[in-house]
């Protein structure tokens, strides 16, 4: 989908939708009739692990399956209910959201038994969107009562720093610095969310302005930490738009009139995306190969 942009008196204001719009060619990756979606990249971008999930599923392939980066090879690394892998940038760990989003486990990236690490004292409903700091040592998820929570590895001690009464909190991402962590911040009533950066001390809240007005969920910084991808609903259906890292105009990245795009990861080398798309009429990974150079210079361009 298309906006239009008009300038009028120093203020940019979006009219007018014209569906149906990629600012690059995606192929799809995936073509089961099951839900497949939320790929995470290993750190050598040579492999994506995403999640499989059939309610009617008979022969065990509910769980997580790895597959090299163009679609092909396959293999079953979790066998259960799985969701919103991540896998760590050191490449040892990937975490999830499992039993139906009561819990938060992890296996090793080559698979195994999975670890449970959370203390009981920490509840999860509805999936606690883990993700991890950037080296590795520090995993952010929200916890039953929508507080932001740091598990950390080294000590295995969880810290409760954020929570914000009648608000939906949803992580995204960590900063490339490790200082804080993305998370959208969700009305609950009328559903709409503005997205803020949260130090991991508790202490610090900054406001990422300047998104689109429909802003839902979704959060991914780019590698080198200049861009924000986030999901946005444009009538019924979520597409990707992109941003700069610290706020201004955005881009719509993948839009589609009879389906939403959503679950975005980049590849580490900041050149490929992976996504989520029900444009086929099922939930499948999709790929897009991105110019960063010619994003960040359509975002100058928009903004002088």
């Amino acid at each position: 989908m298309r906006t239009i942009i008009i300038f009028i008196t120093g203020i940019w204001i979006c009219s007018i939708p014209l569906y149906s719009q990629e600012m690059f060619k995606a192929r799809r990756l995936t073509f089961d009739h099951a839900q497949q979606g939320f790929s995470t990249w290993s750190p050598d971008g040579k492999y994506i692990i995403y999640q499989y999930t059939d309610l009617n599923d008979t022969t065990g392939s509910n769980g997580l399956w790895r597959m090299k980066a163009d679609g092909t090879d396959s293999k079953q690394v979790f066998n259960g209910i799985a969701e919103h892998a991540k896998w760590s940038p050191d490449g040892n760990f990937i975490v999830f959201d499992a039993d139906t989003g009561q819990s938060i486990k992890m296996i090793p990236a080559g698979g195994s038994i999975p670890i449970t690490f959370l203390p009981d004292t920490i509840q999860i409903q509805s999936g606690g969107l883990p993700c991890w700091s950037p080296d590795a040592t520090k995993i952010a998820f929200k916890d039953s009562i929508n507080s932001l929570c740091i598990y950390d590895m080294k000590s295995r001690i969880t810290s409760q720093i954020f929570c914000e009464e009648g608000m939906l909190l949803l992580p995204g991402c960590w900063s490339n610095c490790g200082k804080y962590v993305l998370v959208a911040l969700m009305e609950r009533e009328s559903r709409k969310s503005t997205i803020w950066k949260v130090s991991i001390d508790g202490n610090e809240k900054i406001q990422i302005k300047g998104h689109h007005e429909n802003f839902y969920r979704y959060l991914t910084l780019s590698p080198d930490g200049s861009l924000l991808i986030y999901a946005a609903l444009e009538g019924k259906y979520l597409g990707l738009y992109v941003m700069g890292a610290e706020g201004g105009i955005s881009l719509p990245l993948t839009v589609s009139s009879q389906g939403h795009n959503e679950g975005v990861s980049w590849s580490p080398d900041g050149t490929r995306i992976s996504f989520t798309s029900t444009r086929s009429g099922s939930f499948d990974i999709w790929l897009m190969d991105v110019n960063t150079g010619q994003i960040k210079k359509e975002l100058h361009m928009m903004s002088d």
